[in-house]
């Protein structure tokens, strides 16, 4: 018989993060965990879905007032009981309201293991509403392992006093089989003719995420008259608080004409970075975030696309030397970045081939799952 995995992810359950636990679904029984409205639910394994106070639709104030109310607003009804006969429970962060849930489950002897997920790479944040530095020690001791997604993150929370001994880092993992180069989107990329550019920003529209600098820095390029003979066209794919703000920067700036945002399903997304010609994050930290590892650079390299990024929390573990990495917050160096790949086929075919060898070798689904696979076998064990 399999043993019993529950993946609890509540409001935040999505395809991103499941698309590397689906290949263990012929080696163990897996059952997702999420809320009515969690982000994703159609998966290799099936989901149960419990109501929670992230359900409630957004109103002014929401995650404070109800953060406040619940200690931390991510809490399942009903969850402690679902999670009889589950052999590994495997939550995400220490804080969160649902990984205390598989905690209790755990102490009246529902489950055998307790395991988290953390992305978390500040340290001591999320502390500041009172009982959450409650939840974080209790989770520290009362896990029985915790998977750090970069080695960032496991220094975090060996800082806050985890017991480095029960900490592995495992990152998060792209299928490279559906995102992936085509040859005409490769042939069109690299040649010496191109006089076109698309590039490409996937991700929140917040300014942590470093989309105004992505403005700031099209302005330049649009100016420099070395690039007086190409044509660039700026496509943003997602939605955020910024938006607007973003729209009436582009008209400021003289670029709404070759400024186009768009909302796409994660099915489509594969055709988005395939008619892309340089991918783009340049996250920048604050004082309560740093981009933890950035899911949309898996996709780029998956891709095969020339990379301008920022090195800043976990993206130096993710990128590697796949893309070229400028300082935060720095609008010269991100042009500059750019700029060289559009005046140079030979370097953006270099960094492209990195990109996907990267990807192939270090961040394929295959190899998330047996590190997955191993870990839940000598918990088991």
């Amino acid at each position: 018989m399999k043993s019993k995995i529950a993946i609890v992810r509540g409001k935040f359950l999505n395809k991103y993060e499941m698309q590397f636990y689906e290949p263990l679904v012929k080696q163990f029984d897996l059952t997702g965990f999420g809320s009515l409205t969690s982000y994703h639910d159609s998966f290799a394994f099936p989901v149960v879905k419990l109501p929670s106070p992230m359900d409630i639709p957004d109103f002014p104030y929401k995650m404070p007032l109800l953060n406040r109310m619940f200690i931390d607003v991510h809490y399942l009804y009903g969850l402690e009981e679902k999670l009889k006969g589950f052999d590994i429970v495997h939550t995400a962060e220490t804080y969160f309201h649902y990984t205390q849930q598989c905690l209790n489950a755990k102490r009246k002897g529902y489950v055998r293991k307790v395991i988290a997920t953390v992305l978390e790479n500040i340290p001591f944040n999320n502390e500041g509403i009172r009982g959450r530095k409650g939840f974080k020690k209790r989770a520290r001791q009362e896990l029985d392992y915790i998977i750090a997604l970069t080695q960032k993150t496991k220094a975090v929370l060996i800082e806050e006093g985890t017991d480095p001994d029960k900490i592995t880092v495992i990152s998060h993992f792209i299928d490279t089989h559906r995102f992936n180069p085509t040859r005409e989107a490769s042939s069109r990329r690299f040649s010496n003719k191109k006089r076109e550019f698309t590039i490409l920003f996937s991700g929140r529209l917040e300014k942590y995420k470093g989309v105004f600098d992505i403005l700031a820095a099209a302005a330049l390029l649009r100016k420099d008259s070395e690039l007086s003979h190409y044509s660039l066209r700026l496509k943003f794919v997602g939605g955020g608080s910024e938006k607007q703000s973003m729209l009436d920067e582009e008209r400021r700036l003289g670029l709404s004409d070759i400024t186009f945002h768009s909302a796409v399903s994660y099915e489509k997304m594969p055709n988005e970075y395939d008619r892309a010609d340089i991918f783009i994050a340049p996250s920048k930290p604050t004082p309560t975030y740093d981009e933890q590892y950035c899911t949309a650079l898996l996709e780029a390299q998956a891709a095969g696309l020339p990379i301008v990024t920022t090195r800043t929390g976990g993206i130096p573990e993710n990128i590697g030397d796949a893309g070229i990495l400028v300082k935060p917050g720095d609008v010269s160096a991100i042009t500059k970045a750019v700029k060289s790949f559009i005046l140079n086929p030979k370097k953006r075919l270099a960094y492209g081939k990195k990109a996907r060898r990267r990807a192939e070798t270090v961040h394929d689904i295959a190899i998330g799952a047996r590190k997955l696979s191993d870990l839940y076998h000598h918990l088991l064990s």
